[in-house]
């Protein structure tokens, strides 16, 4: 489903997409794959395989970008000024068409979880978050340990990446959002040749 959003008011263009696979879909032997995955499908595609090269796009741009997930989906966004949205979404897009999930990166990412998770340790709202998941009846998805750390992803490879996203990234889990000083007509069918 993609909705698109038309206003010459814009001073920027950009794009979300949410995929409704979240922390509760994570299998137990692999808690925080969700969000696991969220960080390796930034780290490159069959079309666009350098590390960086989104996020170099969008900083040359005026655009800025970032993720997250949640207990029931995962959403990601850019903003970029508008005659650099088309080249962005591109880019973007294939994200969800050609990743690698370059095993090289796999430790590496790993790590990158496992310090956000450190920092958190330190947040309240985050402590507070984590004490609901706690006292929840502990048959319930939303009971387990959500972001992933380096204990809970130890095993996690690329296979178990792949397998995570071949399992829950299809269209149709995925909400796409194009907002944009440009036409409807010209985002649709930005959408359908990007996506």
């Amino acid at each position: 489903q993609v909705l698109t959003i038309s206003d010459k008011r814009f001073v920027k263009s950009s794009a979300a997409l949410a995929v409704m696979a979240g922390s509760m879909q994570n299998p137990e032997e692999h808690l925080g794959l969700a969000h696991f995955l969220e960080h390796m499908l930034f780290l490159g595609t069959q079309e666009f395989p350098q590390v960086g090269d989104y996020e170099d796009y969008l900083n040359k741009n005026g655009g800025s970008h970032n993720a997250y997930t949640s207990i029931d989906h995962t959403n990601y966004f850019f903003d970029v000024t508008h005659p650099a949205f088309e080249e962005s979404l591109r880019r973007f897009s294939r994200f969800f068409v050609c990743p690698t999930f370059d095993s090289q990166y796999v430790e590496r990412e790993k790590n990158a979880v496992d310090s956000e998770h450190q920092k958190n340790l330190k947040d309240d709202h985050r402590r507070e978050y984590r004490f609901l998941q706690m006292i929840t009846d502990p048959q319930h998805p939303f009971s387990l340990f959500a972001t992933g750390d380096q204990k809970t992803l130890g095993q996690a490879d690329r296979d178990v990446v792949m397998d995570f996203y071949n399992s829950h990234y299809s269209s149709n889990l995925m909400r796409l959002v194009l907002m944009s000083s440009r036409s409807n007509e010209e985002l649709k069918q930005l959408a359908i040749d990007n996506f």
